[in-house]
């Protein structure tokens, strides 16, 4: 479904004001056409086809039967937003038991569009749309810093919660930690957006350690690589737009520093350290997070980082572009994360045990990889290598029916907040270490990020 409205792909300095609560220790460009009925009906259908094979039987405990709908709002209507949407439509055209009752987006334009073509109510507070009673859950597709606060209001207004990565902001994690607690304290269900984790050959990897294969873990290695900018350089729908009924400035800042508008912060958003961290909270939280989760990780105990804007330096870009971290678990374990958005050519994962070598290939951090193999720790020949094969999946499909699934049987989801938190750690002690040009260390008594 495209819109008129929607986006498509196309030196950070010490002295952020993020920084300071932390403690320490000795473009634009013309937009895609609008879509009339008959276009989105078909292209709906289309997507409706492609994702028919995954199943999906859901009713709200103690409220629905099993045959009645659950019904969906989305918070948030950017190109993530409508990822979503797209998905839930499609299902809803096959018959599933879900409907689509509500959007919210800061841009007016933008929430009309979307509300009208999907037939949904358009609140532009997500307070609004959490009053509205036939809602039962949730998707939050906004920028890094609302993702908490809109989460925890959810929660207290009786929602489940699709959350998308990061848990929040890299300057939040004291709230992140908040959001966590409160999640534990709730009944509701909530997934942290991270959809590769509900891969089942991760299942494979996690048995084949488990298991002794490669004896004990001590090293992994693991990168994305992509030859291009598009995360953070989004085109601008209308240059001319301003604060005002239609587009509300307050609510797109959130906690973040008071700023003079900006049409650019607005629409490209994630190439500001006010509301992003580049790939430390976009990229590297589908690298490391299923690790985390086989691997049994908690807390780095520190962290070291590197890269800086190597490429990309020519529109106001202040995220890093080449991105690297160096993290040491109190599990005896390092884990050598690197990043770059200049060139695409991708190395496969290791994981590295005393007693033997796994490796994933044909890795695509956005969904999975196509074979497991397995090597001892020396080897003179493929006859001494087990390889594993595996498929690729439809993992936003999958990521989305475990969810759901668990909104019927209250069951703990694949990726919850306890996951999202540890992840959330890797990247707020990464950028603080880059920005500060210090070693980030984890106080795991206080569970407090030191620098």
């Amino acid at each position: 479904l495209r819109n008129k409205h929607q986006q498509t792909m196309p030196s950070g300095s010490t002295g952020h004001p993020c920084l300071e609560p932390m403690k320490t220790n000795p473009q634009t460009s013309s937009a895609p056409r609008s879509m009339n009925r008959r276009e989105f009906i078909r292209t709906s259908s289309k997507t409706a086809a492609v994702l028919g094979a995954s199943s999906l039987l859901i009713a709200r405990q103690n409220v629905l039967g099993a045959n009645d709908k659950i019904g969906v709002g989305f918070i948030g209507c950017g190109k993530r937003g409508v990822n979503h949407l797209q998905l839930i439509h499609a299902w809803t055209t096959q018959g599933k038991p879900l409907r689509i009752v509500a959007l919210c987006d800061a841009y007016g334009p933008r929430l009309r569009d979307l509300a009208e073509g999907y037939q949904a109510k358009p609140y532009q507070r997500h307070q609004d749309l959490l009053a509205d009673k036939e809602v039962d859950v949730v998707c939050i597709s906004t920028p890094d810093r609302l993702h908490v606060p809109q989460a925890l209001d959810a929660i207290r207004a009786g929602k489940d919660v699709y959350c998308e990565k990061p848990m929040g902001h890299w300057g939040q994690f004291a709230l992140c930690k908040q959001f966590y607690e409160a999640t534990r304290k709730s009944d509701r269900v909530v997934q942290m957006g991270i959809q590769i984790n509900s891969n089942s050959a991760w299942q494979k990897v996690k048995e084949l350690i488990q298991r002794g294969d490669i004896g004990r873990v001590q090293h992994v290695t693991a990168g994305y690589y992509r030859p291009g900018d598009w995360g953070e350089r989004w085109p601008i729908p209308d240059p001319n737009a301003r604060p005002g009924p239609d587009l509300d400035w307050k609510a797109f800042l959130g906690d973040a520093p008071e700023v003079p508008f900006s049409v650019e912060r607005f629409f490209s958003w994630r190439k500001y350290l006010d509301y992003s961290g580049g790939p430390a909270t976009d990229l590297f939280p589908h690298v490391l997070t299923p690790f985390i989760n086989v691997l049994g990780l908690k807390f780095p105990s520190r962290v070291l980082a590197s890269g800086g804007i190597y490429k990309y330096d020519n529109y106001g870009r202040e995220v890093p572009d080449t991105f690297n971290l160096v993290l040491e678990y109190p599990e005896r374990l390092s884990v050598n994360l690197v990043c770059t958005l200049t060139n695409g050519h991708n190395s496969d994962p290791v994981i590295r045990g005393d007693g033997g070598t796994i490796v994933l290939e044909g890795t695509n951090f956005g969904a999975g990889f196509r074979r497991i193999k397995r090597y001892p720790v020396k080897w003179k020949d493929e006859s001494e290598v087990t390889e594993i094969p595996v498929t690729m999946p439809n993992v936003l499909a999958d990521h989305w029916t475990n969810f759901l699934e668990c909104v019927r049987t209250r069951a703990q989801p694949n990726t919850g907040p306890e996951l999202g938190l540890r992840m959330q750690a890797v990247s707020s002690m990464g950028m603080l270490a880059y920005l500060k040009q210090k070693v980030a260390h984890f106080d795991a008594v206080k569970q407090e990020i030191l620098i």
